[in-house]
């Protein structure tokens, strides 16, 4: 299998692993891998809004990266695919499997979080269409070099 796949895969397994363990915290600064397994979640959870704590900085920071975590999914996964919008339902439809999944693992699956993430899909798929048009990476660099020229 090709490394650029393996890349990929890869980090959607990250994902799922973040999404699933019992806690991101934990897992990030302590390594710690736990599951708690619940058979039947309430799916109602899916649509708790009360929440959603803008003021709070570790909440606004997650929530950045979970947006980040799924626009670099798509940067990835358009690499393999050239139908971007391929890309795109597939790392939506993920975002949405991976909120529904934690409802399973005793973690707060919100469709919010499914919206943030789609939200990084979407920037990532405008940061990558204005590279393109730039004529590429070495297009964006000539341009930057053009404006730090004196």
């Amino acid at each position: 299998m090709k490394a650029r796949y393996m890349i990929g895969i890869l980090w959607a397994l990250w994902i799922l692993l973040a999404t699933s363990n019992y806690n991101f915290q934990a897992l990030l600064f302590a390594q710690d891998i736990k599951f708690n397994i619940l058979l039947f979640p309430d799916f109602s959870d899916l649509f708790i809004m009360s929440d959603i704590h803008l003021d709070s900085k570790t909440y606004v920071f997650q929530k950045i990266g979970h947006a980040i975590s799924f626009g670099v999914l798509f940067l990835l996964l358009s690499w393999n695919i050239a139908d971007s919008r391929k890309a795109i339902i597939i790392c939506s439809l993920f975002a949405l499997s991976t909120e529904i999944l934690q409802l399973f693992f005793e973690r707060s699956g919100r469709l919010s979080d499914v919206l943030i993430d789609i939200s990084g899909i979407y920037l990532a798929y405008r940061l990558k269409n204005y590279i393109q048009k730039q004529g590429g990476l070495d297009g964006v660099l000539r341009i930057k070099q053009r404006i730090d020229a004196p």
